[in-house]
């Protein structure tokens, strides 16, 4: 099994019934003396049926729960806001 390394998922196209998502790396570029911005270079593209990009999402959105859960990460208080305020907005 191939094993590749990427920060971010840098774009992502639904062409048919595929989903390809662009992944790539984030670093640290100067742009003078005091700044710095941060370059994100694509590694790789994965292509994946939309069938099985729903069953990769589906496991990662229960992976967050757990470590949510588990207390590993902490929920934004902007992003549960803005959770809630949709969830009564559709009530």
């Amino acid at each position: 099994m191939q094993t590749n390394f990427a920060d971010a998922i840098l774009n992502v196209v639904v062409t048919g019934n595929l989903v390809r998502l662009d992944w790539g790396t984030v670093v640290p570029e100067k742009t003078n003396v005091d700044k710095q911005q941060l370059r994100a270079t694509p590694t790789f593209q994965l292509v994946m049926s939309i069938e099985g990009f729903t069953r990769a999402f589906s496991m990662q959105e229960q992976l967050m729960k757990k470590l949510l859960a588990d207390g590993v990460l902490k929920a934004e208080p902007s992003a549960i806001a803005k959770n809630e305020g949709a969830a009564a907005g559709s009530a």
